[in-house]
């Protein structure tokens, strides 16, 4: 019987897993539109409105259909694009290694395709700042701003990197949550809480987060870690010209998944996180950093006129007249 259980339940969890996909995909095609980045490789995205290009970088369990007041509401002053990285929502699977330059480099083909003239602002949450840092340090005359939103950057990855114990864990962990993915054991763990709102966004998000696809992005990232680090210390600095909105997150909710957050305590992370956010809007000539009150980790979703607010006045900036 033992033998059993621990033979048959994880093909009866993988066939299951075999099912939701093909269930998942049929319920929810790709909403927006896709760009070639590679020869095998495309990403997703989706527009609205018209004006100034605002591109959303999203968080890392996110995708191109979250963050949607905040997206609609800037819809009707200007453009308002949001694109699923490699390995996450729509877009095509992750390879086994993720280096911040392969990101940006998509990045810039997105662009390509949708801004090919004019410079964009980047909107970026949480580890979407990682790629957006990256991205406007190597081309800055294609981004017209940055607003970061709670969001990582090239600072607070090496201090979690120099963290001793954290690169282990997070390698161990994403290998042991892509081997439950696989065999359908996060859906049923429904980490997010999802099941039990019974609303279309948040089953689409289940459909497009609860398989293998994001463990194996996020296992990617994590082992591409160090060459992301030399990466990012070869790359220029990030010009001062450039204008920077850096908003620090209220609390730390929604950092983690609701099932985890009850179990591992982030202590001192808000501080850490905060001066980089400082630093960040103090290198540029015309910074601004501030504390959103009432926000949580993905302050989009929270406090979405906040984000409206932030990103109206970057677009709105004349540009500066400095030569580069």
């Amino acid at each position: 019987m033992l033998l059993l259980l621990v033979v048959g339940g994880p093909l009866i969890g993988w066939a299951y897993e075999q099912y939701a996909v093909r269930r998942d995909t049929r319920r929810f095609p790709p909403p927006g539109q896709f760009v070639q980045v590679e020869p095998v490789r495309r990403l997703h995205y989706v527009c609205s409105g018209s004006g100034p290009l605002v591109l959303f970088e999203v968080s890392g369990f996110s995708n191109s259909m979250s963050f949607r007041e905040a997206r609609a509401g800037l819809s009707q002053s200007t453009r308002v694009c949001s694109y699923d990285r490699v390995g996450i929502g729509w877009s095509d699977r992750a390879p086994s290694t993720i280096p911040v330059s392969m990101l940006a480099k998509d990045l810039g083909t997105l662009l390509d395709q949708l801004s090919p003239l004019e410079p964009a602002v980047l909107v970026a949450s949480s580890i979407g700042g990682v790629p957006a840092e990256f991205f406007a340090r190597q081309h800055p005359d294609r981004v017209a701003g940055l607003v970061f939103l709670d969001a990582g950057n090239s600072q607070a990855l090496r201090g979690a990197l120099n963290t001793n114990y954290l690169p282990t864990l997070a390698t161990a962990g994403c290998g042991v949550l892509r081997a439950a993915g696989a065999i359908a054991l996060v859906r049923l763990w429904d980490p997010w809480h999802m099941r039990g709102d019974g609303s279309e966004p948040s089953a689409r998000s289940a459909a497009v987060m609860y398989g293998t696809k994001p463990w194996v992005m996020l296992c990617a990232m994590v082992r591409a870690g160090e060459a992301t680090l030399s990466e990012l210390d070869e790359a220029p600095p990030l010009r001062r010209e450039i204008p920077v909105t850096a908003l620090s997150a209220d609390t730390r909710d929604e950092f983690l998944p609701p099932a985890l957050a009850r179990w591992i305590q982030l202590r001192g992370s808000v501080d850490a996180l905060r001066e980089t956010h400082r630093g960040l809007a103090e290198g540029s000539a015309r910074g601004v950093w501030r504390v959103v009150p009432g926000s949580s980790h993905l302050i989009a979703s929270s406090q979405p006129q906040a984000v409206v607010d932030a990103v109206l006045e970057m677009v709105q900036l004349k540009p500066d007249p400095t030569p580069r």
